[in-house]
């Protein structure tokens, strides 16, 4: 009888512990027509559509873009309080330059409250055809350019008590054959993130980590892939162009054009978690978007040889 006791006041515990733990995730951060959120990768994608979504909340927008035209074309979108800014994230004296024009607008001892890494680029292609730079710059932009501007931001960050949200991906936490450069920057991010909202938590600074599916966005565009696999088997030295043969770049090239119409459009969930993460009273840690996101999760958890049949080539 005791341990059935024990079993339902046990379960018991913890419904009620859940049950509150949603109650509270639905109450909501007020005065965000006060508030500050500084955005980077602006230019199009989940960058622009969050810029655009806060601003008709009210947030004070602050979007970075890697072009002028980016900047131009944002701000013909959104109201004259959203600011805009040039920036690459893997230029340090960039991003210094725009954390002093930020820090001079803000109003006296105020901060911002939300800095939402959001700059990536992926690439879909296998290990031994790609230069070691190519990889290198992946990482410089989805890892290192996101850690420098975190780095530079978190005074601000720390001043308001507020929220840095990293955008990682569903390969944050499996690696898929052909994306190797994007998913070590990716796992890069998971890590970076887990380190940094513990060093924060004295600070009451929050850390969530944006964990996407497929989505159609300006990074994931098919015809673009398949000319980089193209250019790529080009320069292919004899050996490795025969160790492959014409029949794998074919497979491949049409997996890519089949996997990435098979994105989804629903980029609007991406930007629901990322407001969540901003405007939540208790944000959740990780925020997996899509199905595809989920079962990533869960091939994560199995055996690596089990994982690896389903994913290997």
């Amino acid at each position: 009888m005791y341990p059935n006791m024990f079993i339902a006041g046990a379960v018991s515990v913890i419904i009620l512990c859940l049950t509150l733990l949603k109650f509270l995730g639905k109450r909501k951060v007020q005065n965000l027509d006060s508030k500050y959120v500084f955005i980077t990768g602006c230019d199009s994608g989940f960058g622009r559509e969050i810029a655009v979504r806060l601003d008709k909340m009210g947030v004070r927008v602050l979007a970075a873009c890697l072009t002028k035209q980016g900047e131009q074309d944002l701000t013909s979108m959104t109201s004259d309080q959203l600011k805009t800014f040039q920036m690459d994230v893997t230029d340090s004296q960039q991003i210094k330059d725009v954390f002093e024009q930020v820090k001079n607008m803000l109003p006296s001892e105020h901060g911002i409250w939300g800095l939402v890494n959001n700059a990536g680029i992926s690439s879909l292609t296998p290990i031994e055809w790609t230069p070691l730079d190519q990889l290198k710059r992946i990482a410089d932009v989805n890892l290192w350019g996101m850690m420098d501007v975190t780095k530079t931001f978190l005074p601000l960050v720390k001043k308001s008590q507020g929220r840095v949200v990293n955008m990682s991906s569903m390969l944050g936490r499996v690696s898929l054959p052909g994306q190797s450069g994007y998913c070590i920057s990716k796992y890069g991010v998971e890590a970076f993130s887990d380190a940094l909202r513990r060093e924060m938590s004295p600070w009451r600074v929050l850390v969530s980590v944006i964990e996407p599916g497929a989505f159609k966005t300006g990074i994931m565009n098919a015809e673009r892939a398949v000319e980089t696999m193209r250019k790529l088997w080009d320069d292919l030295s004899p050996e490795l162009k025969k160790d492959y043969g014409d029949k794998y770049l074919g497979r491949v090239s049409d997996r890519i054009v089949e996997g990435l119409n098979a994105c989804s459009s629903d980029t609007f969930r991406v930007v629901d978690a990322i407001v969540d993460a901003l405007t939540s009273q208790r944000p959740q840690t990780r925020y997996a978007v899509g199905w595809d996101a989920k079962l990533m999760i869960f091939i994560s958890f199995l055996p690596t040889f089990i994982a690896d049949r389903f994913l290997k080539k």
